[in-house]
């Protein structure tokens, strides 16, 4: 690097493509870019093509050839999975590697139905190789962390890699709005009905069933009350499997709930239009499955829900959920009760319960920035950039892993 240029050199791979549909991890890729490009120079590497820019950012085509050659110029790659051929070439290129490991992959692909074991299996191989061979680990709070920094004193003994937790954080507050794009899709939302807004993917983890339930056995006393899922197609269609949209509507229509106090909104919310969708709502929705995977989840719906200011009912079980509780922002229901979500979003929905938690989601909100949460991977950038010692090579990278993935760069590498 010249002396002439700013900071670090930071390439951040984004694991899906950076259109007008986004999900958690893309979000999370640019947010972190942007907050350490205030003293580094960033570039993302994202699949798909036909962009340069995207807020702000320098954006490149994501290849494997494309990967190592901008590696090879820059001094951090920051990856949800940093691949392991780029693994073993990290000394060789000179960088620094730190994977991302916020989302419990190998937990939620527990709940699927069929292929569970062989793809948690496989997830918990990534994992373990991240750990084995990366300079420094982020995860989305202390349960991860202590899981991460168990599983990393097994698997690389000598060398660990440092963990730090960097919650899921929040953008500014949204520009002012009066658009009703909820009100306006559905003709049987009343200008003065509550709507309760289940935001983001019907994932099989959540629990949609325990909220269409609750809705539907209020809609005889309070019929005012409108559950709407933001469940259209899903961006990644990897993730597709993963989807209980189906199961859902069917529950709704059994229930004779669907388009009367539970509705579907078909098409994936534009994620610049998201503040729309957000203020229309009153009251936001999430629950989850009493599962392994709640413990450990960072939900970034949830910090939609924050950023928006709308006052939310989620289930008992995750940190994000108990700070939100804590804060005043969030009602907490224990897993799988119709009665007790339905008493719960009662309770949510009055007028002064509502204005004194959006009081403290503003409070909350300025902890949770994404200029505050991206602190300690700028740390980090710092201390590196000040000089010190990179982490040894990652020995434990071996046989056919090793073997393959020095070929690979050895073959695509330019030589010099």
């Amino acid at each position: 690097m010249s002396s002439s240029e700013r900071g670090l050199g930071v390439l951040i791979l984004v694991p899906g493509e950076l259109g007008e549909k986004l999900s958690g991890p893309e979000i999370r890729a640019v947010r972190l870019g942007q907050a350490l490009a205030a003293r580094h120079r960033v570039t993302l590497l994202a699949p798909g093509g036909g962009r340069d820019e995207y807020e702000g950012l320098p954006v490149a085509p994501l290849s494997r050839r494309r990967l190592l050659a901008e590696a090879r110029r820059s001094d951090v790659v920051l990856a949800s999975t940093v691949p392991p051929f780029l693994l073993a070439a990290k000394r060789a290129l000179g960088v620094r590697c730190v994977s991302d490991q916020y989302d419990p992959v190998e937990i939620e692909l527990g709940t699927l139905a069929s292929g569970a074991d062989r793809a948690r299996a496989t997830a918990r191989a990534a994992r373990r190789l991240q750990l084995r061979g990366s300079d420094l680990v982020l995860c989305g709070g202390e349960r991860q962390r202590a899981l991460l920094a168990a599983e990393a004193a097994e698997v690389a003994p000598a060398s660990p890699p440092e963990i730090r937790i960097v919650p899921f954080g929040i953008d500014a507050p949204p520009p002012p709005g009066d658009l009703h794009p909820l009100r306006s899709r559905f003709s049987a939302i009343g200008p003065e009905d509550k709507v309760v807004l289940w935001w983001g993917s019907l994932w099989r983890w959540l629990d949609a069933e325990t909220a269409i339930r609750a809705v539907a056995s209020l809609a005889p006393e309070r019929p005012d009350i409108k559950l709407v899922f933001t469940a259209g197609r899903v961006p990644n269609d990897a993730a597709a499997r993963h989807s209980a949209l189906a199961e859902a509507r069917a529950l709704a229509a059994d229930l004779g709930a669907l388009d009367r106090s539970v509705f579907f909104l078909d098409e994936w919310v534009p994620f610049a239009r998201r503040a729309e969708y957000l203020r229309d709502a009153d009251l936001g929705l999430t629950l989850h499955r009493d599962a392994e995977e709640a413990s450990l989840a960072a939900r970034a719906r949830y910090m939609d829900y924050l950023w928006a200011g709308l006052p939310c009912v989620l289930g008992r079980g995750d940190e994000t959920a108990a700070r939100f509780e804590q804060a005043g922002f969030a009602t907490l229901v224990e897993p799988g009760s119709p009665r007790a979500a339905a008493a719960a979003i009662l309770a949510a929905l009055a007028a002064d319960t509502l204005r004194d938690a959006a009081a403290s989601g503003r409070r909350l909100a300025d902890e949770l920035r994404w200029d505050h949460v991206a602190a300690p991977v700028l740390e980090a950038l710092d201390e590196w950039e000040a000089g010190a010692p990179k982490r040894a090579s990652p020995r434990h990278l071996r046989g056919t892993t090793a073997y393959y993935a020095r070929r690979a760069a050895d073959r695509l590498l330019p030589s010099g």
